[in-house]
């Protein structure tokens, strides 16, 4: 080899190795991860989750996550914990649920996203059909049932507040639905914040009724891994694709979506039907729903229930990366 060679051929070297250099550093220093399965959850039973359920039911997210080569997997959540480590250890992808679990997660650390919104709805409390309290303001020293960590838990704090109560003034007990179900049929507690379907079915069975309304909202939320949302921006927002064509399908044909939500939830159509209007489906992550996120999150930092405060602007709500199409 003449020495113009060896000179051309440690050129082309050189060259090559600064090309992977520079696609390295290009590509933030590390390839992008593949991915197999979007795995996507649910936080406990719930008629504000009918957009989710009728994508799962119709299989809208298989249709549109097959197009980039990803399959999904579906679970569903009965308390909160589980969820936030199955967020921080990457075991799931994406969940459903309302904006305190989101919450309590980014205080906790934990990188969490909300990227979309199922719909909105108020906070209702019930009390047997056969008690005395006629509002909130008289729920003092009275036993309420509750799942810890969970919007009605914030909505049962809120209202009481606005009655003029203190959390000192409720006796709190933290119940799952299906065990609060029973606790307050079986007369172990004086009431119970909670969410549709759990309201309705007293109602239709007789056995409670629904205290005056506050202002106490719960907004259903997509919350996503921040590492997930970083790394797939492209399904990050195939997921949101799916939320909005399930909502806009959801408010023109609402009597086939109640029958699929109460199919999914094993539940009597007329619960699902009594619930129906108490949801606006329309609903969308307005300056208006940020800062009542917000709002929740002042107030569960000022109760103690997190420790850490929670920018909802800057921690939750981030736009998604734009997706660069080769």
């Amino acid at each position: 080899m003449t020495k113009r060679a060896k000179y051309t051929v440690s050129g082309v070297i050189v060259l090559i190795i600064v090309v992977v250099i520079l696609g390295f550093l290009f590509s933030g220093g590390k390839k992008k991860p593949s991915l197999e399965t979007v795995r996507i959850g649910s936080f406990s039973t719930a008629i504000d989750y009918a957009p989710y359920l009728v994508a799962k039911s119709q299989k809208w997210f298989e249709e549109e996550l097959r197009k980039q080569g990803v399959n999904v997997e579906y679970t569903t959540f009965e308390s909160l914990p589980p969820i936030n480590e199955s967020f921080e250890t990457g075991r799931v992808d994406a969940v459903f649920e309302a904006e305190p679990p989101a919450i309590v997660g980014r205080a906790a650390g934990i990188d969490i996203r909300i990227i979309g919104i199922s719909c909105s709805l108020t906070q209702e409390i019930i009390v047997p059909s056969t008690s005395t309290v006629k509002e909130a303001s008289e729920l003092k020293g009275k036993k309420i049932a509750v799942l810890a960590g969970t919007s009605s838990h914030y909505g049962l704090l809120k209202i009481a507040q606005a009655a003029g109560l203190t959390n000192n003034d409720l006796k709190i007990i933290d119940l799952r639905p299906p065990d609060a179900k029973s606790a307050f049929e079986t007369g172990q507690v004086d009431g119970w914040a909670v969410w549709p379907p759990w309201v309705e079915q007293e109602i239709i069975a007789g056995k409670g009724r629904v205290l005056p309304k506050g202002d106490a909202q719960i907004h259903s939320i997509l919350a996503v891994r921040g590492p997930f949302a970083d790394a797939h921006p492209d399904l990050a927002s195939s997921l949101v694709a799916v939320l909005e064509r399930a909502k806009e399908w959801i408010r023109n044909h609402p009597s086939e979506a109640q029958q699929i939500v109460a199919q999914e939830l094993n539940l009597d159509p007329k619960v699902v039907a009594l619930s129906w209007s108490k949801h606006a489906w329309d609903a969308q992550l307005t300056d208006a729903v940020t800062t009542d996120i917000q709002a929740k999150a002042d107030f569960l930092s000022q109760q103690g229930t997190i420790r850490r405060a929670v920018n909802v602007k800057t921690d939750l709500i981030k736009p998604l990366q734009a997706v660069v199409k080769p």
